[in-house]
């Protein structure tokens, strides 16, 4: 996976490896860095499943990832943003920590202050109704809030998460 996505011209690469203890597969992970190349890796939310926070920090930076994408080891990143702002102190200007899971327009402010990230992860997707016309009431498909509902990112919801971090 990681040589067809170079081929095609991927400008990044994001996959984490830990072992069945919650440590850092580093075995895996310095063969998967090494088929990366010069390609940049973001270390993804396995982060937020590892037993120690940071040695794993550590243990990412040796292996040359550029950043870390993390919901702080908790539910959402809102929730782990005490756990974020030390990873951030921490990391200093070895590794980027991204704050993912849960970011929106109305937290992503109080994220980027409360934690001193500076690059942030999100969906930005709303419910958008299914063009269905014929509709069988008896099989639930899709959200069961909504069964005839899909959610999509919007450039309406990417420009509004935003907003907050230029003002």
């Amino acid at each position: 996976d990681i040589e067809t996505a170079r081929s095609l011209g991927a400008d990044g690469l994001v996959f984490g490896c830990l072992s069945p203890d919650g440590n850092v597969d580093m075995t895996s992970m310095k063969r998967l860095m090494e088929a990366a190349g010069d390609t940049p890796v973001t270390f993804h939310r396995a982060f937020d499943h590892c037993c120690e926070p940071y040695k794993a920090l550590e243990d990412i930076i040796s292996l040359g990832c550029v950043r870390i994408l993390t919901s702080g080891c908790r539910p959402t990143a809102a929730e782990g943003v005490g756990m974020l702002a030390e990873l951030v102190r921490r990391a200093g200007d070895r590794i980027i920590i991204m704050p993912g899971c849960g970011i929106n327009e109305d937290n992503i402010a109080q994220t980027a202050r409360l934690s001193g990230a500076r690059e942030f992860h999100f969906s930005a997707r709303k419910p958008v109704e299914s063009g269905m016309i014929f509709r069988n009431p008896d099989v639930a498909m899709g959200s069961e809030d909504d069964p005839y509902a899909t959610v999509r990112t919007t450039a309406q919801r990417v420009s509004d998460t935003i907003a907050p971090l230029k003002s």
